[in-house]
């Protein structure tokens, strides 16, 4: 019996082992300057900016009203699309506690804070992985960066699922975590996402190791998520039915073609290069994979191919599950609509990069040619990343939170029972009673 468990113990241990040392002092002190410059730059980049006065779709329509309009606990175990949102509720709670006139930064600075989390959260974790700190730093810095993830999906509660995803990923894989923290964030980010069952295999292989606080948190809320997606009603976005050649060519523009360019850049590049896009993208992703495959311990090895099938996985259910015209490749904006299905499943696709890139060795040619991969990544990333921050599109530049609570009030100083407040995007808006806008 001994041996038995034995095996899967020392197999469990070959593939997620545990970082050589806890992070130093001073690396704590140095996670946290990252921390809050994380946060800044997603407040104060032009679309965060924006974001601290425009509330988000159902940041407002959804989470906020029922926060104002419900009883705090029926609302955390509301569901709504098929699935539970526990955190975002449980954020607009908190956020409902302030003066009205704070909904919309509330929400925005909740949503930097959990997503630089998320970063914080990589960086800890990869260290048992990829042996160059500046690496590990770069992959952190992509959950901030990446300007798939800086329009849509900005600072707002609706998205964060998209982020939570990978942040939940690299807890499983964290060994050496805090333990009471991390536990509580998987497991409110397994009552929060729809696809977090996806991460189950992770969970069962981490309870053969040591501090299973972790796994069993997120196992007992992936039951309670199970439960309610098993039991819950469902809208689905359209009827319309999917053509799989169209979800292949949607998935490899959505995931390698915009994790090196931005969404809105693939409206420019597609039409005018067409599937040669694709072709470049998946060569420049693959080399480094197949060094990571090649070179890579067991551990790496392990990741890298878990990474590159995440990315897949995800990406495809998101386009199944949720397949209307609009995502087809010759749609107008090609890739905007439902541009947020790319966020997740382009971080698991450059984990897998990046294990490739730190696991070659520098002596071989091989290492000339990743290295060349390594310098191609950096420019288009770094590119695409300057380019977004001049993107229009991605500001928001409907009818602000102060404006709207103002039209509110004075609706209600003029006799209206409710007031109507209007959000972002457009022809959003929800209805509270007149007490909850100070009339």
């Amino acid at each position: 019996m001994t041996a038995t468990i034995e095996r899967p113990k020392a197999l469990a241990e070959s593939v997620i082992p545990l970082p050589a040392e806890p992070p130093h002092e001073r690396a704590w002190f140095g996670m946290l300057a990252g921390f809050l410059g994380s946060v800044a730059f997603l407040l104060l980049i032009p679309p965060g900016w924006a974001r601290l006065d425009h509330l988000w779709a159902e940041d407002g329509a959804r989470f906020a009203v029922d926060a104002i309009r419900s009883p705090a606990l029926g609302n955390l175990v509301e569901p709504y699309g098929g699935y539970l949102h526990t955190l975002p509720r449980l954020v607009a709670q908190v956020v409902a506690l302030l003066p009205i006139e704070w909904t919309a930064a509330g929400f925005a600075i909740a949503a930097a804070v959990l997503r630089a989390l998320v970063a914080l959260i990589t960086f800890a974790a990869s260290k048992a992985y990829l042996r160059s700190t500046p690496m590990r730093f770069a992959l952190a810095s992509l959950v901030i960066v990446l300007p798939a993830g800086n329009s849509e999906t900005l600072n707002n509660m609706a998205n964060l699922h998209w982020f939570l995803l990978y942040g939940v990923f690299w807890a499983l894989l964290w060994r050496n975590a805090p333990r009471v923290p991390v536990a509580l964030f998987v497991f409110l980010a397994a009552v929060s996402s729809p696809l977090v069952f996806v991460l189950a295999p992770i969970a069962l292989v981490r309870l053969f190791l040591s501090r299973r606080e972790v796994p069993i948190a997120f196992l007992a809320g992936l039951v309670v998520q199970g439960l309610v997606v098993l039991f819950a009603t469902r809208t689905p976005y359209s009827h319309d039915e999917v053509d799989p050649v169209q979800v292949l060519l949607a998935s490899l523009l959505r995931v390698p073609v915009v994790a090196f360019t931005g969404s809105e850049r693939v409206s420019e590049f597609y039409p005018a290069n067409g599937n040669l896009v694709i072709l470049a993208a998946l060569l420049v992703a693959a080399l480094p994979i197949v060094a990571g495959l090649r070179f890579g311990d067991r551990a790496e090895r392990t990741l890298a191919l878990a990474a590159a099938a995440y990315s897949v996985i995800v990406i495809v259910a998101c386009l199944v599950l949720n397949w209307t015209q609009a995502l087809q490749v010759q749609a107008p904006e090609i890739v905007m609509a439902g541009q947020r299905y790319s966020i997740a499943p382009c971080l698991f696709l450059f984990t897998a990069i990046f294990v490739g890139l730190d696991a070659t060795p520098s002596k071989t040619w091989e290492r000339a040619v990743v290295g060349g991969s390594r310098y191609l990544i950096g420019m288009a990333v770094v590119v695409s990343v300057f380019t977004h921050l001049q993107e229009p599109r991605a500001v928001l530049k409907g009818v602000p939170w102060d404006e709207s609570l103002a039209r509110a009030r004075a609706a209600c100083a003029g006799g209206a029972p409710e007031a109507r407040l209007e959000h972002e995007p457009k022809d959003w808006f929800f209805v509270v009673p007149c007490g909850s806008v100070g009339r």
